[in-house]
């Protein structure tokens, strides 16, 4: 029986383990863009998500209150808008809050009524540019 002169069963060859290394770079190389997209997704979605109850966490303190509270504190007193640029536990994040009167006769509403529209925003710097996330309601006296 010939012996083959190139034909080794030693081991692999530096073309065959070059090989296996390209192939293995064009597998990895989309599945690490994968995970980093995934990963800036959840940290998104974990921003969004802390604005959103920042937002119900005011709404809720402003709604709890009467109307002549609510109306005294940001009509008479400090004004509307109310920033808030140090919430605690939330460095990233500036509050802002907005009470303004409800004109009855623009809103289809009955003579006389006393609304006052509440609208809370959270804004925070998220990437390349500034996010924010909303709620609005209203409060009528009762």
């Amino acid at each position: 029986m010939k012996k083959k002169p190139f034909i080794s069963s030693c081991g692999y060859s530096l073309i065959e383990l070059l090989v296996a290394v390209a192939i293995l770079g064009l597998v990895a190389a989309p599945l690490f863009t994968l995970f980093n997209s995934s990963f800036s997704s959840i940290a998104g979605a974990g921003e969004k998500s802390a604005a959103i109850s920042l937002c119900r966490e005011k709404m809720e303190t402003v709604k709890a209150d009467h109307f002549d509270q609510v109306y005294d504190f940001y009509i008479l007193k400090t004004g509307s808008p109310h920033i808030e640029d140090n919430i605690p536990g939330k460095p990233l994040f500036r509050r802002v809050t907005e009470v303004g009167i409800v004109d009855p006769a623009v809103e289809s509403l009955p003579p006389g009524a006393e609304i006052l529209s509440v609208t809370v925003t959270v804004y925070w710097t998220s990437g390349p540019g500034e996010r924010s996330e909303s709620l609005e309601s209203r409060l009528a006296r009762r």
